[in-house]
């Protein structure tokens, strides 16, 4: 068996969906993995603050060329957003990390996969950097055994606040289909269809169901 890890490095500056949400419902051969990691607020708010102070000297003496100026615009607005945020809304914040690794009986199947998960991530504003050298590092880290490995993650380390990881939220309904089954409805995630077998013993326990909606909207059951 073949495995190889990609670690997500970069990502959008606002999400409004969620960011593993293409890559749930491609149905590949992977393991993700995320960690989360608290922040102290008071040390984050100091480090902001001097973070600003700095780089608002620079930007008041313009000694820079045009391009540093926008980054250093940029990374100084970033800093004040972060901290009115920490302070004013109550926000936490927290290091992410998330990685992925993929695995396959044959080298060439493996480059495939690697090479389809790059393209769906960069797609959907992911910048990704494949775990050369440090593959066996991620491969346990994606392991179920809590170990997020200091080798790999420095490289992925990227700050979010509460309100941010909402978007990481990795458990997603790619399809629900029983070969059997009626027609409920689309799924509201992706649009896929609905096809449940409610008769189906081995897979549910009773054929009962329930049924929600607001008032008027035509919750019709057909037998």
């Amino acid at each position: 068996m073949y495995y190889s890890g990609l670690i997500i490095v970069n990502y959008y500056r606002e999400y409004s969906d969620l960011i593993l949400k293409r890559i749930i419902d491609s149905n590949l051969n992977m393991n993700i993995s995320i960690f989360y990691e608290k922040v102290d607020s008071y040390k984050a708010i100091r480090s902001l603050t001097y973070h600003i102070a700095n780089v608002g000297v620079d930007l008041k003496e313009g000694n820079q060329n045009k391009q540093d100026i926008d980054i250093a615009a940029f990374t100084y607005n970033d800093a004040k957003y972060i901290r009115r945020e920490i302070q004013v809304n109550n926000e936490d914040i927290y290091y992410l990390y998330i990685y992925l690794n993929t695995f396959s009986n044959n080298m060439q199947e493996q480059e495939y996969l690697l090479n389809k998960l790059e393209g769906i991530l960069e797609s959907n504003g992911l910048k990704t950097k494949r775990a050369n050298f440090r593959q066996e590092q991620l491969f346990l880290s994606c392991l179920p055994i809590m170990e997020n490995h200091n080798d790999v993650k420095y490289a992925s380390r990227r700050n979010i606040l509460t309100s941010g990881l909402v978007s990481t939220y990795p458990f997603i309904s790619s399809s629900i289909f029983d070969e059997d089954g009626i027609f409920y409805g689309t799924n509201i995630y992706n649009d896929s269809l609905v096809f449940v077998d409610r008769y189906n013993e081995e897979k549910y326990k009773n054929a009962n169901m329930c049924i929600f909606g607001t008032s008027g909207s035509r919750k019709i059951i057909f037998y």
